[in-house]
């Protein structure tokens, strides 16, 4: 889902690693003090779970792969400082993000039945299967990584409860009509593969040539139109693929178009499909009409939309696009705003006993 995404964005989670039990090792970092006063431990785990996804989203983010030097990374220049103290620099507020999605849900109405428990288990469970070998050599069991997917679960579950009906930032029905209006639709569409072989460009002259194959498909769509009893997506693929047949050289590769063109599909702006630019593009169209998308560097997409479809595209269902919507814009800076009323005290001798040279990959 795309609130898991963004609650994915906004924390670092718990988890408890093993580490060697001999000599100083204290369990705890520090303290978390929330607005009524309850101080909160920040265990060991929870600390170093900071500096674990940190130091990989940096490495992710640079492009840095296999053998990798963690003491010249964590020296290396950052800012106005280094990988070491920008990390370091950078868990309070993490941290602190994590306690309030905790303290904001125990104050939600929200909670799980049977059923959706037995649901969310199954899911930890597959994706620590996929995963488990990363966790385990750096100490991380089982039940700290459930106890991670959990809260990961509990951050993209707030903002139906926040946005929601009766909520604190409840949405108007205003809004969500004009956002229904403004920024739901059906499409029935095709994206031009764009690309000799993979990972290689198009010229500027296939990029040209691309396109006038683009435009060339469109005015076949636009000519032939959709017969009463017939489907956008026929129409589309045999277009395209009339026009395929003159390019295939360009592209380098075959490709039945009609496996590649999809019917009638429910569209939300942001719901990460296309670009925001592409969608601007898309919502352009009125039902019943075909539309080519320029979606930049010679990609193109041919689509035709539709009505939205009054038994599949309810209004709760499109409340929750809605709320999705209104999330990805604006949480993070709520929860952000919330930090202000937590305030975090850690242990210097633990910080620096807990340092991130220990991280293993």
């Amino acid at each position: 889902m795309r609130l898991r995404k963004i609650a994915a964005l906004l924390l670092v989670f718990t988890v408890c690693l093993t580490l060697c039990s001999c000599g100083y090792n204290p369990k705890t970092v520090g303290t978390v003090t929330d607005p009524e006063g309850n101080k909160i431990d920040i265990t060991c785990g929870q600390y170093l779970l900071v500096q674990y996804e940190t130091v990989m989203s940096l490495l992710n983010s640079a492009g840095v792969s296999g053998q990798i030097d963690l003491s010249k990374v964590l020296d290396t220049e950052y800012g106005d400082s280094t990988v070491r103290e920008f990390i370091r620099s950078s868990l309070p507020e993490a941290l602190l993000r994590r306690a309030v999605v905790d303290y904001l849900y125990d104050r939600t109405d929200l909670g799980d039945d049977v059923a959706t428990k037995i649901y969310y288990d199954n899911y930890v469970q597959s994706d620590w299967a996929s995963s488990s070998s990363s966790y385990l050599q750096n100490g991380i069991g089982f039940e700290s990584f459930k106890a991670y997917e959990m809260q990961m679960i509990k951050a993209s579950r707030i903002p139906y409860d926040l946005y929601g009906k009766g909520g604190e930032k409840e949405l108007t029905e205003e809004y969500v009509n004009q956002f229904i209006a403004e920024k739901c639709g059906r499409f029935t569409y095709i994206s031009l593969p764009y690309r000799k072989v993979m990972g290689v460009d198009l010229t500027d002259e296939d990029k040209k040539e691309l396109k006038s194959y683009a435009e060339q498909i469109l005015a076949t769509c636009e000519e032939k139109g959709v017969p009463a009893h017939g489907s956008a997506k026929t129409v589309i693929a045999a277009a395209a693929d009339e026009f395929y047949t003159k390019y295939q050289s360009l592209l380098g590769y075959e490709q039945d178009m009609e496996s590649i063109t999809y019917e009638n599909q429910r569209r939300v702006f942001g719901d990460g499909t296309f670009t925001d630019a592409q969608y601007e593009q898309m919502f352009k169209a009125q039902p019943g009409e075909f539309i080519l998308v320029d979606g930049g560097d010679g990609l193109y997409i041919i689509a035709y939309r539709t009505e939205l479809d009054p038994e599949a595209d309810t209004y709760d269902e499109l409340y929750n696009e809605a709320i999705a919507y209104v999330a990805a814009q604006e949480f993070q800076d709520y929860i952000t705003e919330k930090t202000e009323g937590f305030s975090i005290e850690l242990d210097p001798k633990a910080v620096e006993y807990y340092s991130p040279d220990k991280i293993v990959f």
